[in-house]
């Protein structure tokens, strides 16, 4: 296969969103936090399942590691004590893409009704070599005008994404050993731990989906009205940071 073919074309403009992961030739890696129960069952099984798993409600993949640290807690969060690590092949993340409607989640809220089974998120990233303190704890560094995509997928998107996992592997391990030394004193400190941990950290590259010109538009993957929104948010937010 040609890798190449994933990387992004063309030069984007200040503020562009990015899909950033790991991936290789067969495909994208993505993350997210469990309890042991599904996660011990998804281990052993290779996909999910088993009678602790919800297959009704929205499932959230991230393929951002740091992102998925500041939400899980460093995976000590309750409910939340397991990061696992799945792999996709690219015309599958591709599939649950082209079902996915961008959304901001302020006016998601205020709506009612229907909602689409396959949602696209981008949220402030998260830097994996910094960190700073909300509320006395410790969490990877907030970057307002950088974004991580999140993608939502329920009903019969939730079901096609369990059908074609590729693999699963638990990094709770290495979750916790970035707490770790995210929570050494100094900044100086925490990025030499960081360096001592680097080749086991994901190498997250931008990625761009093979999906049609119009979709990615749609999804803010490509420069374009939503694009312009999105990177909009993340300059508000950045003035309004506190």
């Amino acid at each position: 296969k040609d890798i190449n073919r994933y990387t992004h074309p063309v030069e984007l403009p200040p503020g562009q969103p990015v899909f950033r992961g790991e991936w290789d030739s067969e495909g994208v890696y993505i993350y997210q936090a469990y309890r042991d129960e599904i996660a011990d069952w998804a281990l052993e099984h290779q996909k999910f399942g088993g009678p602790a798993w919800n297959p009704t409600r929205m499932t959230w993949i991230k393929p951002s590691f740091a992102w998925t640290l500041y939400r899980s807690g460093y995976g000590c969060k309750p409910g939340q004590p397991r990061i696992l690590k799945i792999k996709l092949a690219h015309a599958d993340i591709a599939h649950l893409l082209s079902n996915c409607k961008l959304i901001n989640t302020k006016k998601e809220a205020t709506k009612k009704g229907k909602t689409n089974p396959g949602r696209v998120q981008w949220d402030p990233e998260r830097d994996l070599f910094q960190t700073d303190e909300r509320e006395g704890r410790v969490q990877p560094r907030r970057m307002p005008r950088t974004r991580a995509i999140q993608i939502g997928l329920a009903q019969i998107l939730s079901e096609y994404y369990v059908d074609h996992i590729i693999s699963i592997e638990d990094v709770t391990d290495l979750a916790h050993k970035v707490a770790k030394a995210h929570r050494l004193k100094g900044d100086k400190a925490t990025h030499a731990a960081m360096e001592d941990l680097r080749t086991e950290l994901p190498n997250e590259q931008p990625y761009l989906p093979l999906l049609p010109l119009e979709t990615l538009r749609n999804l803010a993957l490509l420069p374009g009205p939503a694009a312009d929104e999105v990177a909009q948010l993340g300059r508000w937010e950045d003035g309004q940071a506190d």
